[in-house]
């Protein structure tokens, strides 16, 4: 039973960081790595991978916002997440 709320409690941890505030100075980076974190459990597709990839060196940058304008599937739990507020 450990194992699982370990496991809950790194997705939980992961989740926050993708989700990370847009604007905040390493934010692109950090979305990055916890978007390829999501990406090694199947979680997150390639070409939404490929959103992160692309903003991760601009902190501005709203991955979800960009996918939505490249037409590229969100994973269903960025849906519930994302606010589109930037710090």
């Amino acid at each position: 039973m450990m194992a699982v709320s370990v496991y809950q409690s790194e997705l939980d941890r992961q989740s926050g960081f993708l989700f990370a505030t847009v604007g905040a100075a390493g934010s692109g980076s950090v979305r990055y790595a916890a978007a390829m974190y999501f990406y090694s459990l199947d979680m997150m597709p390639a070409p939404m991978l490929e959103i992160y990839r692309m903003c991760s060196k601009f902190d501005c940058e709203d991955p979800i916002d960009l996918a939505k304008f490249e037409g590229v599937e969100l994973p269903p739990f960025t849906k519930t997440r994302h606010t589109g507020r930037r710090g």
